[in-house]
C-alpha cells in the first residue's frame, strides 16, 4: 500500500521545489516522487537504498551531487551558527591514564604554555579514504563513490529474461529484417534498443542488466553497418530519449524524459512513421510481387555478390576501413553494372531463399552510392525503395518470353516420353535441358513420382558433358525428392500453368487503388506470395498433423485455411485479446500446441513477451512469422525446423 508521508522522507530541497512523493513497502522499499509531468520511480531494500537509487537518477552527474550536498551543508550551518565565545568545557576527573597517554598530554600542556607547538603523537594512518562526514561536500579531484542500489532479485531476474528474449528475436528477425526497406529497418531497430536501454534506466548499476543491454546495443550495431540503413543515433551511448522523434521523422510536442516513453513511442507511431505516398508491400517496396523473376535468383545473387565483394569487401562483415581500390575510382562502366545487379536484385527479393545475404549484398551497394556520391544518381534511384520499377513492355523482351514458353512446352512434351524404364542417359539429357529452363522446385513437380526412383538412382556422370553447376542441380534436385516424401506436398500443376487456386495473368490488381501506408489489417496472403513448392515439401513432411496456435491481431479465415491446406497444420486461431491471450498461456503451458506462430509485425511487445515465456516454459517451439504471410510462416518454420532450403 502506497502512503504519501513524504513530508518525513522527501529530501527537503526537492519539497522545496514542488516535489511530492509516496513510498511502499513489501517487503522491499518503493519510493514514487513526482512533480508535474515529471516521475521518478525508486527501489531498495531499506529506505536508504531507496534514497540512493532516487538520488542517483535525479542528480546523475558527480556536479549535481556536490551541489546538492554543498546545498545541504549551507542549510544546516545557517539553521545552527557558530557560538561568538568559546567556552572550555569542565575538566574531567583525574584518572590514571597509560604512560602514552601521560606524556602526550604533558606535551600538550606544555605547548599551549609556551605557545610553542609540539610534534602530535603518531597514530596509524588510515588504510582506505577518510570517512566523509554528513553534509561535508566533496574536494576537487576526490573520488565520489555512491552506494549501488540492491533492486529485488525477481525484478532483475525477469528484467534479464526480458533482454534475452530481445536478443532472440533480432536473431530469430534477420531473415525478414534483411528483405525490409531501411526505413522499416530503422524502426525495428529503434524498437528493440529502446525497450533494452529503458531496462538499463530502471535498473541503474545493476551488473547483469547492463551487460546484456551492451550485448543488444553490440548486435544491432553490427547490424547496422552491414546491412547499412543509415544512422540510429538511439544505438550512441550519449544519446537522449527525445531523438527517437527525429529518428522517425515525426513532428510531436510530446516530450520523451526517458527511453521506457520512447519505446511506447515508436510503439503508438510506427505506422504513421512508415506512410507512403506509394503503394508499398509489407517490407516497405514499391515492387511488383507479379513478374516472374528474370532467372535463376541464386545464380542472380551469387553473381552481385561476387561483383560487390570485389569492390567494397566481404558482404555479410562491416564494410573494411581501408580499400587497395576506393570505390570513388570506380568508372562509370562499374557504375552501370552495379546499377544492372540492383535491378536484378529487387526483381527476385522474395524468389531468394537467402533472405539475409541477399539484405547483405543490397546493404553493401548502399554504403557504395553512398561512397560514390553524386557520381551515381541512377544507382541511387534504383536503391530507393519508394521508386516502382517501370514495365518492360519492348518487343524484345515480349519475344524473349515467347522463346522461354516454347522451350519449357518442348520439356513438357519430352517429359510424357520417358518412364521409369528409360536409359540413364536419356533420363540425363532431359534433365540439362530441363535445368535450362525450370527451377528445382518445378522440376521436381515434372518428375513426379514415376521419375522419381530413376533420378534418385542418377550419378554425376549421367549428365552428359556437365559443369559443377548442374552437378550441384542434380543433387540438389535428389535432396528435394529425398525430403519430399509426401507427395501431396509435390505440386502435380505443370510448371507455368496457373493453378487453380492461384490467379491466372488477366487478375489485373494494379486496376484497384493501393494503401499508401503499410497495411495494419493485411493479414491474408496476397496471391502473388504463394510459398515456394520446393519449400513447402520439406515443411509440411515435418509439420503435418500437428497442432499450431496462430496469434495475430484479427480474425483472419482465409490465412488460417490457406496455411491448413499449404502445410496440414490443425490451426486454432488468437486475435491478440489480453484476457484470451492470458488463457491460451495455460494451454500452452499444458502442452496443448505442438506449435505457437505469432505474427509480430502487428502485436505489441509485451504480447510476444508473454506467449514466448510461456513457450518456453512449457517446451513448445515459438515462431515469430512477421505479417503471417505463407512465405514467412514457411521460411520461419523451416529455420525452426533446422530445413535447408535447396532451389
Amino acid at each position: 500500500m502506497l502512503t504519501d508521508d513524504d513530508d518525513s522522507w522527501v529530501p527537503r530541497l526537492l519539497r522545496e521545489q514542488g516535489y511530492r512523493g509516496a513510498r511502499r513497502r513489501q517487503p522491499w522499499c518503493e519510493w514514487f516522487v513526482w512533480r508535474g509531468e515529471e516521475r521518478w520511480v525508486a527501489h531498495g531494500i531499506d529506505d536508504a537504498s531507496a534514497l540512493a537509487h532516487l538520488l542517483a537518477q535525479m542528480f546523475p552527474s558527480a556536479a549535481a551531487r556536490a551541489l546538492l550536498a554543498a546545498h545541504e551543508h549551507d542549510r544546516v550551518h545557517a539553521q545552527d551558527p557558530a557560538p561568538t565565545e568559546h567556552v572550555r568545557d569542565p575538566e574531567p576527573a583525574a584518572t590514571v591514564a597509560p604512560p602514552a597517554a601521560a606524556t602526550s598530554a604533558t606535551s600538550a600542556t606544555s605547548s599551549v604554555s609556551t605557545g610553542t607547538v609540539a610534534p602530535a603523537a603518531t597514530v596509524p594512518e588510515p588504510t582506505g579514504e577518510p570517512e566523509r562526514k554528513l553534509h561535508e561536500p566533496p574536494k576537487v579531484g576526490e573520488r565520489l563513490i555512491l552506494p549501488t542500489p540492491a533492486y529485488p532479485a525477481a525484478a532483475v531476474a525477469e528484467a534479464r529474461e526480458t533482454l534475452d528474449e530481445i536478443l532472440k528475436e533480432i536473431a530469430e528477425a534477420r531473415h525478414d529484417f534483411a528483405l525490409m526497406a531501411p526505413r522499416l529497418q530503422k524502426v525495428h531497430m529503434l524498437g528493440w534498443i529502446c525497450r533494452a536501454r529503458g531496462l538499463d534506466e530502471q535498473f541503474v548499476g545493476e551488473h547483469k542488466v547492463t551487460i546484456l543491454v551492451r550485448r543488444v546495443a553490440h548486435e544491432l550495431t553490427t547490424i547496422s553497418k552491414i546491412m547499412w540503413p543509415g544512422s540510429v543515433q538511439a544505438l550512441q551511448m550519449s544519446a537522449r530519449p527525445d531523438c527517437v522523434v527525429a529518428e522517425l521523422g515525426l513532428k510531436s510536442t510530446h516530450l520523451l524524459r526517458t527511453w521506457n516513453d520512447a519505446s511506447e513511442f515508436v510503439q503508438q507511431h510506427r505506422d504513421r512513421a512508415l506512410l507512403s505516398d506509394v503503394p508499398l508491400d509489407d517490407y516497405g517496396w514499391a515492387d511488383d510481387l507479379r513478374r516472374p523473376p528474370p532467372g535463376d535468383p541464386r545464380t542472380i545473387l551469387r553473381e552481385a555478390q561476387l561483383f560487390v565483394e570485389a569492390l567494397g569487401g566481404p558482404a555479410q562483415e562491416p564494410p573494411p576501413r581501408h580499400l587497395s581500390t576506393p570505390p570513388e575510382n570506380l568508372g562509370q562502366d562499374g557504375i552501370d553494372q552495379l546499377v544492372k545487379h540492383v535491378q536484378l536484385l529487387r526483381a527476385v527479393r522474395l524468389h531468394s531463399l537467402q533472405p539475409e545475404l541477399w539484405g547483405c549484398v543490397v546493404g553493401r551497394l548502399r554504403w557504395l552510392a553512398g561512397r560514390l556520391g553524386d557520381r551515381a544518381p541512377n544507382l541511387r534511384k534504383w536503391l530507393d525503395p519508394e521508386f516502382r520499377p517501370p514495365v518492360d513492355n519492348s518487343k524484345a523482351t515480349a519475344a524473349q518470353s515467347e522463346k522461354l514458353r516454347l522451350r519449357q512446352q518442348v520439356v513438357r512434351d519430352e517429359r510424357t516420353a520417358l518412364t521409369e524404364q528409360s536409359e540413364p542417359a536419356q533420363l540425363g539429357t532431359w534433365l540439362l535441358a530441363a535445368f535450362d529452363v525450370f527451377n528445382t522446385a518445378e522440376v521436381a513437380s515434372l518428375v513426379g513420382d514415376v521419375l522419381r526412383p530413376a533420378v534418385q538412382g542418377l550419378d554425376d556422370e549421367a549428365l552428359p558433358d556437365a559443369d559443377r553447376r548442374l552437378r550441384r542441380r542434380l543433387r540438389d534436385l535428389k535432396a528435394h525428392l529425398r525430403n519430399a516424401s509426401d507427395l501431396g506436398a509435390i505440386s502435380t500443376t505443370p510448371p507455368g500453368e496457373p493453378d487453380e487456386h492461384e490467379p491466372g495473368d488477366d487478375d489485373d490488381r494494379s486496376a484497384q487503388p493501393a494503401p499508401t501506408s503499410a497495411p495494419s489489417s493485411a493479414l491474408s496472403p496476397s496471391s502473388d506470395e504463394v510459398p515456394d513448392d520446393s519449400l513447402t515439401a520439406l515443411v509440411r513432411a515435418r509439420v503435418r498433423g500437428k497442432s499450431a496456435l496462430f496469434v495475430s491481431n484479427r480474425d483472419d479465415p482465409d490465412l488460417k485455411a490457406k496455411l491448413e491446406e499449404k502445410l496440414g497444420l490443425d490451426i486454432s486461431w488468437c486475435d491478440g485479446n489480453p484476457r484470451k491471450v492470458q488463457a491460451q498461456c495455460e494451454s500452452i503451458s499444458r502442452r496443448s500446441y505442438d506449435l505457437v506462430l505469432i505474427a509480430t509485425g502487428f502485436q505489441a511487445h509485451m504480447i510476444d513477451g508473454i506467449l514466448a515465456r510461456a513457450a518456453r516454459a512449457g517446451g513448445v517451439p515459438y515462431v515469430r512469422v512477421f505479417k503471417g504471410r505463407p512465405l514467412a510462416c514457411v521460411r520461419a518454420l523451416a529455420r525452426t525446423l533446422g530445413l535447408h532450403e535447396n532451389t
